[in-house]
């Protein structure tokens, strides 16, 4: 996983998902965890987004440059959030790695 650690970026960046798709081969198990904190990143952003869209927009500060700078602000904030967790990770993490780990039987 440290592969990927080193990148930090988002599956929205071409790149990342790459590194990401090429460290699934390498080792599954870690790729599996890093996706999933790719996802609640997202699903984070995404829950930021909506909440600062239902407050109502202000006029006061209504600019593209506000409306790019909240943007960033929100990806940030949900990238931080992800890298404590939120548990999100973990039980993706865990329902992903079911269909990685071979089974003893197989």
């Amino acid at each position: 996983m440290s592969d990927i650690k080193t990148t930090m970026g988002m599956a929205m960046d071409g790149r990342s998902l790459q590194a990401l798709k090429v460290q699934s081969q390498r080792d599954p198990n870690a790729a599996a965890g890093e996706a999933a904190r790719q996802f609640e990143a997202l699903f984070l952003q995404q829950m930021l987004t909506t909440m600062r869209a239902a407050d109502g927009e202000s006029t006061l500060f209504k600019s593209s440059a506000m409306d790019t700078y909240t943007a960033m602000l929100d990806q940030q904030l949900a990238s931080e959030m992800a890298g404590r967790g939120i548990g999100l990770a973990e039980q993706l993490t865990q329902q992903l790695q079911q269909y990685t780990t071979p089974k003893n039987n197989e």
